[in-house]
C-alpha cells in the first residue's frame, strides 16, 4: 500500500468544510433577511453569522498555511494603494466589530503604495483583527506606514496587551493551536526582495496601549519586485 499523504487529505477536508460553511452562510443570510429588524432573534443570527465568517476565514488561512509550508503557494505580488486596501479590510470586518460593540478604523497616508500579495495580507489582517476582537476593550486600529524601505501593516487594540508567563504562552494570535502567529510569520517571510525578508513584530501599541502586531514587508524604491 502506498504511503498516505495525510497533509493532502487534511487540506482536502478543510476545503470541503469551507464550502459547507459558505453554504451555511448563504442560508443564514436568507434567514436574516426574513426576520424583522426589531425581532430579538436578529442579533442572535448576526452573532452566528459572524462566527461562521470567522470560521470560513480560518479555513482559508489553513489552506494558505498548507501551501506555504509545502512550497505549494506561488506569491502573486502587485502594487496597491494602502488607503484602498485598508478601507477594504475595515469594510469586510466591520460587521464583526459591530457585533461586539467595538470601534474598528484604519489610518495611513492617502498616497502610500505597497507591493505585496493581496490574498495573503488580507488573510493575515483578518486573522489578527479576529483575535484582537477577543481582547480589545473598545477599539481596534489597522494602520500602514513606510519604514526603512519596508511597508509596515499594524493591527492594534486597547486591550491588556501581550501577556506571557512561564506557564502560559502569549495569547494574541495564538488561539488554541498557535497557527495564527505561524501563518503570519510564514506569510511575511514569503515576501522577499534581494536579501531582505518580511517579518513580524509583537509590540505594545503606542496609540491604543494594548497589543500591536506589525507585519513588515520589504519594498524597492523602483516599481514592483525584480
Amino acid at each position: 500500500m502506498n504511503k498516505i499523504n495525510i497533509s493532502t487529505i487534511l487540506a482536502s477536508a478543510i476545503h470541503e468544510s469551507k464550502n459547507q460553511v459558505g453554504t451555511l452562510l448563504y442560508q443564514l443570510q436568507n434567514l436574516k433577511e426574513s426576520i424583522n429588524v426589531k425581532d430579538t432573534n436578529q442579533q442572535k443570527v448576526v452573532v452566528i453569522e459572524e462566527s461562521l465568517k470567522k470560521l470560513n476565514d480560518e479555513w482559508v488561512e489553513y489552506l494558505y498555511l498548507y501551501r506555504l509550508a509545502s512550497d505549494g503557494y506561488d506569491l502573486h505580488v502587485d502594487t496597491f494603494l494602502l488607503d484602498e486596501f485598508l478601507d477594504d479590510q475595515v469594510f469586510a470586518l466591520q460587521p464583526s466589530a459591530n457585533a461586539k460593540n467595538l470601534e474598528l478604523s484604519y489610518l495611513c497616508d492617502s498616497s502610500l503604495n505597497g507591493t505585496f500579495d493581496e490574498r495573503l495580507m488580507t488573510a493575515v489582517v483578518s486573522t489578527a483583527v479576529y483575535n484582537a476582537l477577543r481582547y480589545a476593550r473598545t477599539k481596534i486600529l489597522i494602520s500602514a506606514r513606510n519604514e526603512n524601505d519596508f511597508i509596515v501593516i499594524s493591527i492594534e487594540d486597547d486591550g491588556a496587551g501581550f501577556k506571557q508567563t512561564h506557564d502560559q504562552p502569549e495569547e494574541f494570535l495564538e488561539g488554541n493551536t498557535g497557527l495564527g502567529l505561524y501563518f503570519a510569520e510564514l506569510s511575511a517571510a514569503a515576501h522577499s526582495l534581494n536579501e531582505q525578508k518580511g517579518f513580524i513584530k509583537k509590540e505594545t501599541s503606542s496609540i491604543l496601549g494594548g497589543a500591536c502586531l506589525s507585519v513588515h514587508l520589504p519594498q524597492t524604491k523602483s516599481d514592483g519586485y525584480p
